[in-house]
């Protein structure tokens, strides 16, 4: 196990039934990781919960969930689940604080890349 898978691990990342989605390729997931990061759903969905657009933070929420899923990262699907269901149901209040949250979350990952 990698530095990197290893730190996901720890930090409470289902690190072994990913690697095996990604055939232990652990040098793709790395550049998936990256890829998946730096997704504009990200900044989308600040800038549709700022403009109060219901569809479109749903939109955003949506697709960070399933990357979120997709990438093995636990930690941060349970954040973006805390938005979907409400954005699904039409509610913003408090979606602001829950993804700034969010972007704390992702800032960790983008720190265990660089190290």
């Amino acid at each position: 196990m990698s530095k990197l898978t290893e730190e996901l691990s720890n930090h409470g990342c289902d690190m072994k039934v990913t690697l095996e989605r990604f055939l232990g390729d652990e040098d793709f997931y790395e550049k998936c990781l990256r890829e998946m990061l730096n997704d504009s759903s990200f900044e989308e969905l600040g800038k549709a919960i700022e403009a109060n657009d219901v569809k479109a933070a749903f939109e955003s929420a949506h697709t960070l969930k399933g990357l979120a899923a997709n990438m093995g990262l636990d930690p941060m699907l349970d954040i973006v689940v805390e938005l979907v269901e409400p954005l699904r149901n039409g509610i913003l209040d408090g979606m602001d604080v829950i993804y700034l949250k969010l972007m704390e979350e992702k800032k960790e990952y983008d720190k265990f890349l660089d190290a």
